[in-house]
């Protein structure tokens, strides 16, 4: 692990480019260009406050009398979410996208999983910037436990950066596992309490909420943007797990990625 900090340290500079190559490239073409960081979260807090508020009534139990409650409740969990999932999905496919450059360039493969799930935190940053102006503007909503939200974000980077080096060398030996991840992740969003509250949960169904990471993490976004609050202890524990994962995640990465170049 302190062998890839230290190469990142190294390539911090090639980092910073190619992350931002990445970012040019998705929008690349488009009239609005980056314009879409800023209008894709915009358009989506407006799309679900109608949808969720307006049309469907939808209340959370127990939270605030305001019908754009529930809108708010529902983007704080699901733009991070969003932004795990975007981060895995493009790892699965990394080292095919840069097979070129992993057999030629001089440059470290950890970088190439690095950059995709990099440019995840600008997404997700933007978007919670709006979010958080949302529940300034439509419940009143604003307390200093926002300046919670960076170390939630960095601890939602270490579990997709941990995931997705995993993934990344995964997906080269097991070809199912690039078509199979997007049905996996959203699996894994309807068992997480994202767009339900935690209160309709069954009694007999709320164990997995204690082994469930991203409820104690997701519920760490609504607490410090909707409830004025810390995180709760669990989010602590996932916080210091996270940790481990990534050393592990690092390591099988290192150990397996030359024989993974021969399968690119």
């Amino acid at each position: 692990m302190l062998e890839i900090v230290k190469q990142l340290y190294q390539y911090s500079h090639a980092l910073r480019l190619l992350v931002k190559r990445d970012l040019s490239n998705r929008y690349k073409g488009t009239m609005l260009g980056l314009l879409w960081l800023f209008l894709q979260p915009i358009l989506m807090v407006v799309v679900y406050s109608f949808v969720f508020s307006v049309i469907m009534k939808v209340r959370v139990p127990g939270g605030l009398d305001n019908p754009y409650h529930f809108a708010v409740y529902l983007m704080a969990a699901l733009m991070p979410y969003s932004a795990f999932q975007e981060a895995l999905l493009a790892s699965s496919s990394v080292l095919f996208a840069n097979a070129a450059l992993l057999q030629r360039s001089t440059v470290p493969s950890v970088l190439f999983p690095l950059v995709p799930i990099l440019g995840t935190v600008v997404t997700e940053f933007i978007a919670l910037v709006i979010i958080v102006i949302a529940a300034k503007v439509l419940l009143d909503q604003f307390s200093l436990y926002i300046l919670m939200l960076p170390v939630l974000v960095l601890v939602r980077l270490i579990i997709s950066l941990a995931l997705g080096y995993i993934i990344a060398i995964l997906s080269v030996f097991i070809q199912d596992l690039r078509q199979a991840l997007g049905l996996i992740l959203t699996i894994l969003m309807f068992l997480t309490p994202i767009v339900y509250p935690v209160e309709m949960i069954p009694e007999d169904f709320l164990g997995w909420n204690d082994v469930n990471p991203f409820y104690y993490l997701l519920d760490a976004y609504r607490a410090v943007i909707l409830r004025s609050e810390l995180p709760s202890a669990g989010f602590y524990w996932v916080a210091a797990g996270s940790l481990v994962l990534l050393c592990f995640g690092g390591y099988f990465f290192q150990k397996t990625i030359v024989r993974a170049k021969d399968f690119i």
